[in-house]
């Protein structure tokens, strides 16, 4: 059978900024298909490539951003029309506003998938060839991926797989407009896998549509391997955050949890890489709490620089505070340098923090208290129990999250690439 190509639904990989964590993937998937076409849905006018490719993919773009104000109204009008026949139901109109989100999102669908098939022609894919779809989020290029695929199989082209990731936003209904996600129905239908990033992710998609649950698999992101890993040490105990600063991550809380710690007696550091619209909340609350000389927020540092950034701090642990998660792909690059994680029991998170083994977990409505806790119980262990949870951090990283292991395993179980023994053992 002549080798198929794999179509690669973004949001705006590789152009502009946002999804890096593909980049620890595309080696995989150009590796073991002749031809990958990696489509950005969502770009803007201007927007440009920021990331180099392997020689063997190509990169469309297509379609746009979702509209706003009054050109969302028009999409939701023309979108009306064009829902599909399954998207009618009983819970649709509870609250009526669910219509109009549905109708959008079809709207914008089709209007990408227009765009796109109109390219596909001079991709000069002959009858009888093989295609795999891959969409990278399970929502707008979900079913631009259907779309596609439809399409493709209409020219005569046999379409192998329709694949799809599932992170957050496009997996959580709590996360969403109206605690609502479109099409949810329409996308498990027609996709042939999907694939949460993390066991709980996995759970909550078969809890909501538990007749699906053959098709629904957990399968890990991964990072690259750092080589050596870092020389962490306690003196100062050095908390060390990684994160664009939204609300969701909660950082503003790190301020109260670094002054509780220090008032025990704790010589305790914090810094935090990666900027974002808290930053000034951020070093407000840092004031406040009267701990604005033990911080150091480093603002945006380059994704290829996050990790020798974080192994010249000489790190302690790494803290992530956030009310929701997947398993964070900072967790996984700080498991890997063999960096002791204290985060909140969200979404994935214990599925990289074995609490008291490589870390500690600590509520998710946690108190001040409770994180300073967790922090100066690391700060209180002997030097060989240290030692021992920095060693169980890089091995959790190497079972679990080391791209080397975790792309081949995902290529050979849900693309269908041939086996890799080596690779995916």
């Amino acid at each position: 059978m002549p080798e198929p190509t794999l179509f690669l639904l973004t949001n705006s990989y590789p152009l502009a900024k946002g999804e890096e964590f593909i980049e620890n993937e595309i080696d995989e998937l150009a590796e073991r298909f002749g031809r990958v076409v990696v489509v950005a849905t969502q770009t803007r006018p201007g927007d440009v490539a920021t990331r180099p490719v392997p020689d063997n993919v190509e990169v469309l773009t297509a379609g746009g951003p979702r509209p706003t104000g009054r050109a969302a109204l028009l999409a939701a009008a023309r979108g009306l029309a064009r829902l599909p026949r399954s998207s009618w139901t009983r819970d649709l109109l509870r609250p009526p506003r669910r219509l109009g989100l549905e109708a959008m999102f079809e709207d914008h669908a089709r209007a990408t998938a227009a765009d796109l098939l109109s390219r596909i022609p001079a991709l000069e894919l002959e009858p009888g060839s093989h295609a795999v779809v891959y969409s990278y989020w399970f929502l707008d290029t979900a079913r631009v991926a259907m779309l596609l695929a439809a399409d493709l199989r209409a020219r005569g082209v046999v379409v192998d797989k329709l694949v799809s990731r599932a992170h957050g936003y496009d997996l959580y209904p709590e996360r969403s407009p109206l605690g609502h996600l479109p099409e949810r129905r329409l996308l498990l239908d027609a996709f042939d896998a999907v694939c949460p990033i993390s066991q709980q992710g996995r759970q909550t998609l078969t809890a909501g549509w538990p007749r699906y649950a053959a098709k629904i698999t957990t399968h890990h992101l991964g990072t690259a391997d750092p080589g050596a890993p870092a020389a962490c040490s306690r003196e100062p105990l050095h908390i060390v955050s990684c994160s664009y600063l939204l609300p969701v991550k909660r950082m503003t809380r790190m301020p109260g949890v670094l002054a509780e710690l220090r008032s025990r007696g704790v010589d305790a550091r914090w810094t935090h890489i990666g900027g974002g619209p808290q930053t000034e909340a951020v070093r407000e609350a840092a004031r406040d709490a009267g701990v604005a000389d033990a911080i150091d927020l480093r603002g945006h540092v380059g994704h290829d620089e996050i990790l020798e950034t974080e192994r010249l701090l000489h790190p302690s642990c790494l803290v992530n505070l956030s009310s929701s998660e997947g398993v964070p792909v900072s967790m996984m690059e700080a498991a890997s340098l063999g960096i002791p994680i204290i985060g909140t029991d969200v979404g994935g998170v214990s599925e990289i923090i074995d609490d008291g083994v490589n870390g500690r977990l600590v509520p998710a409505d946690f108190t001040d208290g409770q994180a300073a806790d967790a922090l100066q119980g690391l700060a209180k262990l002997s030097d060989d129990d240290y030692t021992t949870q920095c060693a169980a951090a890089r091995r959790t990283w190497e079972r679990d999250f080391n791209r080397a292991v975790v792309y081949p395993r995902f290529c050979v179980e849900t693309l269908g690439t041939p086996a890799d023994a080596d690779s995916v053992s």
